[in-house]
């Protein structure tokens, strides 16, 4: 790391040492992150209770410090080159609070003990409530967000808020937080009435998705009406390789890491297939995927 980098990185560390919770200085990414890439950030910090995961987030805001917020690493590609600024891990934070009406998760609670607890249409999702609740994570059965209450949330100007769920504009793939780059501190969720056994459905994404590789889901957000991995396998696409970064063959809509993938390998396999579906098709692919710049 370059001096002024380090200096940074230390100044930064400083910034945070009163919070409750683990720092990691020069930290490389990669491990946590479903891709398996990303070089170092500045700072990893992990806070212990939702009270410093807030003001980790003050914090940077005032000082116009890069931050991201990771649960499980889903939907998210680092740079081969690291993060300059802090990178916030929710990992600590897992309580869960039964409610008359559903459950209160905070934003780390894995996506896995939800399904456990009857949210059946989120089976095999990897990652995060947080992380669920900013991209609205789902299947082909639903979306999170039909079962959303309400979401606590950082707004820009320091407060703490409670939005219900008809403001937190939920649409495909996308929301205010995401939209807004605003925190999850905590969701409110109904657990639906009818309950699913989950074994054929992981049993089909099995059949359908390369889970034996490291990746991030879908790439790119579905066009309307049609699928995106059938216009990459359309185009010709299918199987196509940069260093250790592959398109899969047996879901187009998957970039999956062969074991040595960079960054730059994945991006660019995104612009080839981007490129490729439009001279195809006409259409143009827009990411599912969150790309951070260095």
């Amino acid at each position: 790391m370059a001096a002024e980098s380090r200096d940074g990185a230390l100044s930064l560390l400083r910034l945070l040492e009163d919070l409750p919770g683990e720092r990691r200085l020069e930290e490389p990414l990669a491990p946590y992150t479903t891709f398996r890439i990303g070089g170092p950030a500045w700072v990893l910090f992990f806070p212990h209770t939702v009270e410093a995961l807030a003001e980790a987030v003050q914090r940077a805001r005032r000082e116009d410090i890069p931050y991201r917020i990771i649960g499980g690493g889903a939907k998210v590609l680092f740079p081969d080159t690291g993060f300059p600024g802090l990178v916030i891990h929710t990992g600590w934070l897992r309580h869960i609070q039964e409610m008359e009406n559903g459950i209160w998760v905070e934003p780390g609670f894995p996506i896995s003990g939800l399904v456990k607890r009857g949210l059946w249409v989120l089976a095999g999702v990897p990652g995060s409530a947080g992380g669920a609740v900013v991209m609205n994570a789902g299947t082909r059965y639903g979306s999170i967000s039909s079962y959303v209450i309400s979401v606590q949330t950082l707004l820009p100007n320091g407060t703490v808020a409670m939005l219900p769920s008809q403001e937190c504009r939920f649409s495909y793939r996308s929301s205010v937080f995401r939209e807004k780059r605003l925190p999850v501190l905590g969701v409110g969720l109904r657990l639906p009435e009818e309950i699913r056994p989950v074994a054929d459905l992981l049993a089909e994404r099995q059949r359908t998705q390369p889970l034996d590789y490291p990746s991030a889901g879908c790439v790119f957000r579905n066009p309307e009406g049609i699928s995106a991995g059938w216009l990459i396998d359309q185009a010709g696409l299918k199987g196509a390789r940069v260093g250790d970064a592959k398109i899969s063959e047996k879901h187009a809509n998957f970039i999956v890491n062969l074991g040595q993938a960079r960054a730059t390998h994945v991006l660019s396999l995104i612009a080839e297939a981007q490129e490729a579906v439009y001279r195809s098709f006409g259409l143009s692919l827009s990411l599912e995927l969150e790309v951070i710049s260095s």
